[in-house]
């Protein structure tokens, strides 16, 4: 998954850094710049493709055979992109002052269906509870501290900490977004019954079997 792969010292970070450093790479010309087997890039490469970060294309040249180079994908390329939350946040509050709240609305479902989408692609589960923990991990691993709780007939995701504090505080119909979002990802209907700015320990979802 997306969320697995750091851009640090793993050999899957090595290569993305030297693709994104030296461009469209053969498989030999990145043995040669880290100093490992063929089998150990084929290896990465094949895990970075099927996520979808890096691309291959033929190459033919005049002399010798065929053979593939591998580049950055777009995914690939938004790992190192610096100050895309900031930027992100800034656009969501110009569209929250936008003077017709119709518009506001319907930018923020489609806001909220593309963030839930986003997580779908890295989720595998089937069953609602399985999914709920593989966003409660995506969630964890994008900064977002949570647990998961089981009721009755449905579970309880409680948020300690909320990715748009600052807008949320002055703009409830984010949290709707929010909502929307998980929805989304779960395939579940997801309700909101207990907001950390109405004085609780942390918002809190439910989320039905």
């Amino acid at each position: 998954m997306l969320s697995d792969i750091r851009l640090g010292s793993s050999p899957a970070g090595q290569i993305l850094r030297l693709l994104q450093q030296r461009g469209a790479l053969s498989i030999k010309e990145m043995e040669a710049a880290l100093g490992v087997t063929t089998t150990a890039v084929r290896q990465q490469l094949m895990t970075l493709m099927n996520t979808g970060m890096v691309t291959a294309a033929t190459v033919r040249e005049k002399r010798g055979r065929p053979h593939a180079a591998y580049r950055l994908a777009d995914k690939g390329q938004a790992l190192f992109a610096q100050g895309y939350e900031e930027l992100a946040l800034a656009l969501l509050e110009e569209v929250l002052h936008l003077p017709d709240t119709t518009t506001v609305h319907h930018m923020l479902h489609r806001v909220g269906a593309r963030l839930g989408r986003q997580y779908a692609e890295r989720m595998h589960g089937v069953a609602v509870a399985e999914r709920l923990h593989e966003l409660a991990t995506l969630m964890t691993a994008d900064g977002i501290a949570n647990t998961v709780d089981e009721q009755a007939d449905a579970f309880v995701l409680t948020e300690y900490s909320c990715p748009y504090y600052g807008l949320a505080r002055e703009h409830r119909e984010v949290c709707s977004m929010e909502i929307e979002a998980m929805a989304m990802a779960l395939g579940s209907p997801v309700t909101l019954y207990q907001s950390q700015f109405d004085g609780h320990n942390g918002c809190q979802f439910q989320v039905k079997k």
